[in-house]
């Protein structure tokens, strides 16, 4: 054992903290004080730097803390992808809440025709919806065909990725633990927004840095695209019959490419991807 070691006393904060779902800097405290007597809240700080860097912990939230010491390989994963309708509250509720079910109704269909798994997204306090969903079909497809069932709505959104700490309930809402509540971390950051906005948290803050700058410029596309482009992306990506979309749309095929092309849909997807592959292996960065 060095002697970073030795004073830090990590074997001790590993036994002491090793059933703990999250650590508080209150938890630091009260731990260093038992070990050393009195000490310095900013000798606790400089410890928990020191530990962070050694790997022994990360964050997951402001101030709250988990040990690194699992195999991440072998425990799955999960995205929480929470929602909210912008400027919702000027828009006569009851008209609202009607055209919002029927949105997520449809959505919901074709999320379960689409993937494998039967997670679903579930509404809450009128304009709030939410799903969690394996850390395997990526971001992307899954938010463009979100957002695109949602519109006219525009709405912000906060994407949380992390291991999860309760059973599987068809309502996520029911559930709870960090990966939920740093979703919504996410969405409360975001309380100003008037066009497509959104933010990503995984407690790695290299790779967090590098996604939100990247989601950042998803969403100025975001806000360009229009009635009849997002109408297209909604039919592409739910895997409807082409000629049957193009009926339906009333137009024939090169315009039906052209809106796609136009739409910077392409490019949206790939930056999603790119995000998903930085968080597979964010870990490594960080």
């Amino acid at each position: 054992m060095n002697n970073k070691d030795f004073r830090l006393h990590i074997e001790e904060v590993k036994e002491r903290f090793k059933t703990s779902k999250k650590i508080s800097v209150d938890d630091f405290n009260e731990f260093y004080k038992e070990v050393f007597g009195d000490i310095k809240k900013g000798t606790v700080s400089w410890y928990i730097y020191e530990l962070k860097k050694l790997g022994v912990i990360r964050n997951v939230s402001r101030g709250q803390y988990v040990l690194e010491v699992m195999e991440f390989e072998q425990s799955e994963e999960y995205i929480v992808i929470t929602i909210d309708i912008i400027k919702s509250s000027k828009i006569d509720h009851r008209s609202f809440n009607l055209k919002l079910e029927n949105h997520v109704k449809k959505l919901n269909e074709i999320i379960n025709r689409k993937y494998e798994h039967n997670r679903t997204y579930s509404i809450s306090q009128g304009d709030e919806l939410q799903i969690i969903y394996p850390f395997k079909e990526g971001i992307g497809d899954m938010m463009m065909l979100t957002l695109s069932h949602l519109f006219p709505f525009i709405a912000r959104y906060g994407i949380s990725i992390g291991e999860m700490h309760d059973s599987l309930k068809m309502n996520s809402w029911e559930m709870n633990g960090p990966i939920f509540w740093n979703a919504r971390d996410q969405l409360e950051k975001l309380k100003s927004a008037s066009n497509y906005e959104g933010l990503i948290i995984s407690g790695f803050n290299k790779a967090d840095k590098i996604s939100n700058n990247i989601i950042r410029l998803i969403n100025r596309s975001l806000g360009k695209i229009t009635d009849k482009q997002w109408e297209a992306i909604r039919y592409e990506l739910s895997n409807q019959n082409l000629d049957e979309t193009l009926r339906i749309l009333g137009i024939g095929k090169s315009s039906y490419f052209e809106r796609l092309d136009v739409s910077n849909l392409s490019y949206i997807l790939s930056s999603f991807e790119a995000i998903f592959e930085l968080m597979q292996i964010r870990r490594k960065i960080n």
